[in-house]
Formats: structure tokens, C-alpha cells, sequence
């Protein structure tokens, strides 16, 4: 059998055996840092493209939502491949947590780079499919040309990350990411200030970071002799039971997250009958609080590594605790940064662009119901991990569903259709319900399968409070 190195063994015995609290929080940290990261590139881009024009903004917004759908699979494929390498590497199986983890590369990357070559040659037809102005098509197709090409990077990129992950190994994801944002950064803002770029090099400066993160990807995997999941080119070869064990665990969410994007897609297509500028509302307002959505989001990445590590150790009541910890630190860090938010929403929108009165009225009316969203995803993405930590995919699956598809696009349509007045408010309004009512279900489940697990264990594992 092969033995860990002395790092990886560390983290193992930290997360198996030492303090969740302490642990939790050391792992989140990293994975707070480089989030911060993200959302400073993402909040820059947005500056650097409402300094361009800040109609852009709704053509950028709105084909974000298409891009972070075909991401989904990536990341899908990342969650249940770091779930299932984290349950062999916290029973120390190392073999088998090496060939999940190979047989999770090969599968993000053959269907995502098969995704992404049906929506590059369909672009212009997706684009219109999903009610996209022909102003949006003809400022933003090379944007989405080179997003959708860069999405097959992401997902490659995504599973190395969640293999890291699995490890408890986040240092290496800050290190590596902040290499990334510097690169993106620095590209952005050369082509845009100083050559007057517009929305293509936006997307080129991506792409280009995107494809360094996969160079130290490969490197990390393949070749960086410390790293006890190191694999070799021999590794690459298909393994059905490996393969339909992370498909069957990654297509519910994969299914759940594509939907999710998909209906804002939709959304973002009726609230453009209400107003020119609700679609570029709803993305400035997310801007406004999202460090803080970064930041309290990041808990649940490390609750399900924590939770798996903790079920191949077979320490039921560690992995449950795991859960507690993590949504109250994300429930801490969501409501703080509500409050912080809503002292500095004006300040920040002076900084994100010289907008319009009418600009600024809109955004401000729609962030009076999307400021809640903060606290809102923070608990449902904390209670999803929960479920995917114990390979229950199909309840984030649903819980994505009710979120989307039965409480945001059917009440938008009837109120569009039925109220009269069409208010763009009525969006903002139906995020804050769908939002509301969704986290009210999912915790509802939670606390339902939590008794289950106390009661009559999971697998062949029973519940005994050691501590």
C-alpha cells in the first residue's frame, strides 16, 4: 500500500481526529483568500467594462449566466470526484483515491470540451434561443465565443482543484490562483486601459489565466514528485465502475446546477421586457455584497472534503458535526457582510461605473431585494454540501429545482403576465422569495435527514457521539 507524505498524512490525521472548528476554519481560510481573489477580478472586469460602456454590462451579465451553466458540468464532476477521493484518502486507501481521481479528469474533460464545441458552433442560435437582444448578440458574440472556449479549461482545472481539495490541501489552491489573478489582472487591465480593448480581450485575458491554472494543474498532477496523488499518463485509461460511480454521484448536480443557470438564463430574458437595465441590476447588486457571498460560500467546499475524509475514517459523528460547523460560520459571515453591505452599496457603486440616474435607480430598487441573497445561498450552498458530502446528489439536485424551475420562473411569468403595471421590482421581488422559501425547505430536509443518520446510521456505519 502507498504511504502519504508527511504533509498529506498531517492534514489527514488533523481532519479525522483534530479539532472541526480549528480545522474547518484553517482549511476555509485559503479557499476565502482565493475567492477574494475571484471576486476582485470579477469586480474589476465589471469596472473596466462599465468604463467601456456601461450598456455592456447587460450583454456581459447575460452571457455569464450561459457560461456558468456549461461550467456546471465541470464542477459537478469536481464536487463528486473530491467527495469520493476524500472518502479513500481518509480511509488511507491511496490506490483507490488516485484512480478516482484520474477517471474524474477523464470525464470532465471528453464531455465538457464536447459541450463547449456544440455551443461555439451554435452560438448566434443559443444566444437568440434564450431571448438575447440583438444588441447583446452583435456587442458580446466574440465574448461568448471565448468564455464558452475557456469553460473547457475550467473544467479541468475544477477537478484539480477538488482533488486538492480532498485532500485538505487548499494552500496550494491559493498559491496557484493567485499566480492566475495576477496574470488575468494585469492582461485586463494593459489591453483595456492602455490598448483600449473591449470585451474580446476581456475574454482573451481569461482564457490565457484559465490555461496557466491548467499548466500547473498538469504540472502538480503529473509530474510534482510530493504529491501523494501523483499519476502517470498510464493512469488515463477508462474505468467503467470508477467512471459510472462519479457519473451517477455528479449528474444530479450537474443536472441541478445546469437548470439553475439555465432558468436565470430565462429570467434574465423576461427581465429585460421590464426594463433595459434589470439584467445588468441583478449582476451590479450581486457585485455589491459579493465579496462577502465569496468568502461565506467557500465553507461548504471544505464541509464536504471534511464530511467524506470522515466517512472513510468511519466517524459518523464527526462528519455530522462537520455540517454544523460549517453553516454556522457561513450563517456568521453572510449576516455580518449583509449589514457591512448595505452601509457601503453607495460608495461601491460610485467605484463599479459612472451610471445614470435611471441606472442608479434601477440598480438600487432591485438591490433592496437582492441584498438578501447573500444570506439566502450562503445557507442552502452550507446544506447542500451537507448532501453531497454523503453522496445524496439527488436532494442538491431538487433542492436546485425548487429554487429555480417551481418558485422564481413560473411566479415571475405569472406576474409579468397577470400583474399589471409591469414593475421591474417584480423581479427583484421573486428573487427574494424563491431565495427565501427555498433555504426554509432545504433546511426542513436537513434537519430530516440529519435525524435519519442519528437513528439509523449510513452505510454500514452507526451513530456514536465519541466526543
Amino acid at each position: 500500500m502507498q504511504l502519504l507524505n508527511k504533509q498529506d498524512e498531517a492534514r489527514r490525521r488533523q481532519i479525522t481526529t483534530g479539532n472541526l472548528w480549528k480545522t474547518i476554519l484553517i482549511l476555509s481560510i485559503p479557499l476565502a483568500i482565493y475567492e477574494t481573489f475571484n471576486y476582485l477580478y470579477a469586480f474589476i472586469d465589471l469596472w473596466l467594462i462599465s468604463g467601456i460602456n456601461t450598456n455592456f454590462v447587460t450583454s456581459v451579465i447575460f452571457i455569464d449566466e450561459l457560461r456558468l451553466a456549461v461550467t456546471a458540468f465541470g464542477g459537478s464532476i469536481a464536487a463528486a470526484g473530491s467527495v469520493i477521493v476524500a472518502k479513500h484518502f481518509g480511509s488511507n486507501d491511496i490506490d483507490l483515491a488516485k484512480r478516482s481521481a484520474a477517471q474524474a479528469i477523464l470525464l470532465a474533460v471528453i464531455v465538457s470540451f464536447g459541450i463547449v464545441l456544440v455551443m461555439v458552433s451554435f452560438g448566434t442560435i443559443i444566444l437568440q434561443f434564450f431571448g438575447a437582444t440583438p444588441e447583446i448578440i452583435d456587442s458580446g458574440l466574440s465574448y461568448y465565443n471565448i468564455q464558452m472556449i475557456t469553460t473547457g479549461l475550467v473544467a479541468f482545472n475544477s477537478v484539480f482543484i477538488g482533488i486538492e481539495k480532498a485532500k485538505g490541501n487548499t494552500k496550494i489552491i491559493l498559491y496557484a490562483n493567485i499566480i492566475v489573478m495576477a496574470i488575468k489582472l494585469i492582461l485586463s487591465a494593459v489591453w483595456v486601459k492602455v490598448f483600449g480593448g473591449g470585451l474580446f480581450e476581456l475574454s482573451l485575458s481569461s482564457m490565457l489565466a484559465q490555461l496557466m491554472l491548467t499548466f500547473i494543474g498538469v504540472y502538480i498532477l503529473l509530474f510534482y514528485k510530493k504529491n501523494s496523488l501523483k499519476l502517470n499518463l498510464s493512469s488515463f485509461k477508462i474505468e467503467n465502475s470508477f467512471m459510472k460511480e462519479i457519473f451517477i454521484l455528479a449528474i444530479p448536480v450537474f443536472l441541478g446546477k445546469f437548470l439553475f443557470n439555465m432558468g436565470k438564463v430565462f429570467i434574465n430574458g423576461i427581465a429585460l421586457m421590464y426594463h433595459y437595465y434589470v439584467v445588468a441590476a441583478l449582476g451590479i447588486s450581486g457585485k455589491i455584497f459579493g465579496f462577502f457571498a465569496s468568502v461565506a460560500n467557500v465553507f461548504h467546499e471544505t464541509e464536504m472534503a471534511v464530511i467524506s475524509q470522515n466517512i472513510g475514517y468511519r466517524r459518523l459523528d464527526r462528519a455530522i458535526k462537520s455540517f454544523y460547523i460549517a453553516i454556522t460560520y457561513a450563517a456568521v459571515v453572510s449576516v455580518v457582510g449583509l449589514i457591512i453591505s448595505w452601509f457601503i452599496k453607495d460608495s461601491m457603486l460610485n467605484l463599479l461605473g459612472n451610471f445614470d440616474s435611471e441606472q442608479r435607480y434601477v440598480i438600487l430598487e432591485i438591490y433592496n431585494y437582492e441584498q438578501f441573497s447573500l444570506v439566502f445561498s450562503a445557507l442552502i450552498s452550507a446544506i447542500s454540501g451537507l448532501f453531497i458530502g454523503f453522496k445524496k446528489t439527488k436532494v442538491v439536485f431538487w433542492i436546485n429545482i425548487i429554487r429555480v424551475v417551481f418558485l422564481r420562473l413560473p411566479v415571475l411569468w405569472l406576474m409579468y403576465t397577470f400583474l399589471p403595471g409591469k414593475n421591474f421590482r417584480d423581479v427583484g421581488f421573486v428573487m427574494f422569495f424563491s431565495n427565501s422559501l427555498t433555504t426554509i425547505i432545504a433546511g426542513i430536509i436537513a434537519i430530516r435527514f440529519i435525524y435519519t443518520l442519528k437513528t439509523y446510521g449510513y452505510q454500514d456505519l452507526n451513530y456514536l457521539k465519541i466526543e
